[in-house]
């Protein structure tokens, strides 16, 4: 119970990861679905509210991890957990120490998010409607409760909770609303009789389309908030592993964690700006993640070696001090990069030993006795020990 990473509640199993959900997640996402509903000024249904903040939300960064998971896969890793907490989802994979392969599996999660968002826009498309990509939730244009849509035959249409009226047939909207309309406002039912009765159109969105639209802006939202550059969220993954690519893993880390820094302050000084709590609550942990991200990297580092530090201490005449007790997420880190490091140790001793048999088989029956498989092997192997 000391580990706030462990107040997790296990959901399900499937494809050998468990997927667990945090506490926080549900303390977080009930937060806002009462910071909805309990709005003086709110009109929109318990109902709703709660589908598209809990329901949708949690769909969405599932299988966003499930992303991460695939993409660990296809390169070597072994995906192990799915955690989905305050900040979206961690997936917990452990793949090969090479750049390609953290690529790779980072990129993995928004490209879903990027393909689920082309769907839905292609299914708005159909129906004809643009998608509306406005990520800005508190503007009227991005709400996705209002799920604002332009159709094809050029009115602007909205959820049930719009009042886009329009003169009978025509895409010349209504400058001012009829105050025995307007009186209805509230009630969906009562104010679509009202508009009939005034020989006025009420552009309302079929309710899939809607809910295609608030689909894809949340996978649009996602998309773009995962993609800064900053710790723990895929942007500033993806540009550690491009410079790592181009330089080094210490330089990768350095870089994104730097960056993560810069994009922190500017989450703290919007939040002070428009006095937004969870803008600040964001801030403060892109601020403490990239911290613990530099500081687990030379965790990391001393898991793989330089080993003499080792040595140097038996020529001490004082004992060395005693080392500070790792936070969990640095203990998490050195757990992980263990496991990779024994993982590619038993990897090896039984490529090593597969080698001598095929060796073997060579001396006895000639190399012509080798499948396909079995050269491939060799030259994958051969190249290995070139490559050392």
């Amino acid at each position: 119970m000391r580990d706030p990473m462990s107040w997790a509640l296990p959901v399900y199993r499937l494809f050998g990861i468990q997927v667990k959900v945090h506490v926080f997640f549900l303390v977080i996402t009930l937060g806002l679905f009462l910071r909805q509903v309990a709005d003086p000024k709110n009109v929109v249904a318990w109902e709703t509210v709660l589908l598209f903040t809990v329901g949708m939300l949690f769909a969405v960064v599932l299988l966003h991890e499930y992303g991460h998971c695939y993409g660990g896969k296809r390169v070597g890793g072994e995906p192990s957990e799915i955690l989905i907490w305050p900040l979206g989802g961690l997936a917990f994979v452990d793949v090969p120490h090479h750049p390609r392969a953290h690529l790779v599996t980072v990129a993995a999660g928004p490209a879903v998010n990027a393909a689920l968002g082309l769907l839905a826009a292609a299914a708005l498309v159909l129906a004809g409607f643009w998608p509306n990509a406005n990520p800005l939730p508190w503007s009227e244009g991005g709400n996705p409760y209002l799920s604002e849509l332009k159709g094809f035959d050029g009115r602007l249409y909205t959820s049930e909770y719009g009042a886009r009226l329009y003169h009978k047939g025509s895409a010349e909207p209504v400058r001012a609303i009829p105050a025995d309309v307007a009186a209805k406002w509230g009630k969906p039912a009562e104010f679509r009789d009202a508009a009939r009765e005034a020989q006025l159109d009420w552009a309302v969105a079929p309710p899939w389309v809607v809910w295609v639209q608030r689909f894809f802006w949340l996978n649009w939202v996602l998309l773009l908030f995962n993609l800064l550059p900053a710790y723990p969220l895929d942007g500033g993954q993806l540009l550690q592993g491009f410079v790592w690519a181009r330089t080094s893993y210490r330089q990768g880390t350095t870089v994104a964690a730097y960056a993560g820094y810069g994009v922190a302050v500017v989450f703290l000084i919007a939040a002070i700006a428009v006095n937004e709590a969870l803008l600040l609550g964001l801030g403060l942990f892109m601020l403490y993640a990239s911290w613990v991200r530099l500081h687990a990297m030379e965790a990391e580092e001393g898991v793989y070696g330089d080993f003499s530090q080792g040595y140097l201490s038996l020529d001490r005449d004082e004992p060395p001090p005693r080392p500070r007790k790792a936070n969990f997420l640095k203990r998490w880190l050195q757990a992980r990069a263990a496991r990779r490091l024994q993982r590619e140790i038993e990897q090896r001793q039984a490529e090593d030993e597969r080698m001598d048999e095929l060796l073997d088989k060579i001396a006895k029956y000639g190399k012509a006795a080798l499948t396909d498989e079995e050269r491939r092997f060799m030259e994958r192997v051969s190249a290995r020990y070139r490559n050392r």
